[in-house]
């Protein structure tokens, strides 16, 4: 299966779903090794099974480039650090469904929650106008080609951003924040 690039928080498949995107990380990680492995032992990436010989070319170009293997350190921290990530989304959606942030249509479009990515995504009809243009860009949130939305990193202070935009208040007039479950007060010890 492969990565999922959007799981809504309203998906009654989310935890199933995130559990994929785990899972293809996870994979990703073996084949990583699997090819700096087969680097170590015979100085380049062709002949490696299940790798072409242009990427296998590709491969030990990046890994002439860097003076190293073909997949650094860095790209091992980045898939563990989604997987960590992923893995404490799963854990909430399975623990406490009621705490998770809740999209909404608005006049134009909708905001997505996409659990996956840990981004809330403004997706459009059609294109802003220029000023408005210039309030979500002010606001924060930057365009995402692939997502073909305008996101940013999933917490409070984004819904707080958004209450700020007029344009992307939901349907029933009420600010973004205000859908929002309330965070559960943590119990605090008597001084």
């Amino acid at each position: 299966m492969s990565y999922n690039s959007v799981v809504r928080s309203d998906d009654p498949n989310a935890v199933k779903l995130l559990s994929e995107n785990v899972k293809f990380l996870e994979d990703r990680i073996g084949y990583m090794q699997k090819i700096n492995d087969h680097y170590k032992e015979n100085g380049t990436v062709v002949g490696c099974p299940g790798i072409d010989d242009a990427m296998a070319h590709e491969l030990d170009g990046r890994a002439n480039e860097s003076g190293a293997v073909p997949y650094p350190g860095k790209f091992f921290k980045d898939n563990s650090d989604s997987i960590q990530q992923t893995q404490k989304i799963m854990e909430r959606v399975q623990n406490q469904p009621e705490t998770l942030f809740q999209g909404w249509k608005f006049a134009g479009g909708e905001a997505v929650v996409n659990l996956a990515n840990n981004r809330l995504q403004l997706k459009f009809d059609e294109k802003p106008d220029k000023k408005q243009l210039a309030v979500i860009k002010k606001s924060g949130f930057k365009w995402a080609f692939k997502a073909k939305a305008w996101q940013r990193k999933l917490d409070r202070k984004t819904f707080a951003a958004a209450d700020k935009m007029d344009f992307v208040k939901p349907l029933d007039g009420r600010n973004p924040s205000e859908i929002q479950p309330k965070t559960p007060k943590k119990d605090a010890p008597e001084r």
